[in-house]
């Protein structure tokens, strides 16, 4: 799941009031393309490196 990098407020699947989600809280996947078309998630995914073999 990709975290909000802005605040962001969205309604999640099943429910009828929009929750306000705070920066680094989880985004639902059911929220996560509106909340990437207003720039709310941010893009970086932590990746480890292949430790390098001489």
């Amino acid at each position: 799941m990709a975290k909000f990098a802005k605040p962001f407020k969205g309604v999640k699947a099943q429910e009828i009031y929009p929750t306000e989600f705070a920066v680094g809280d989880e985004c639902p996947l059911e929220l996560e393309a509106a909340a990437r078309s207003v720039g709310a998630i941010s893009d970086t995914k932590a990746t480890k490196k292949a430790p390098e073999t001489k």
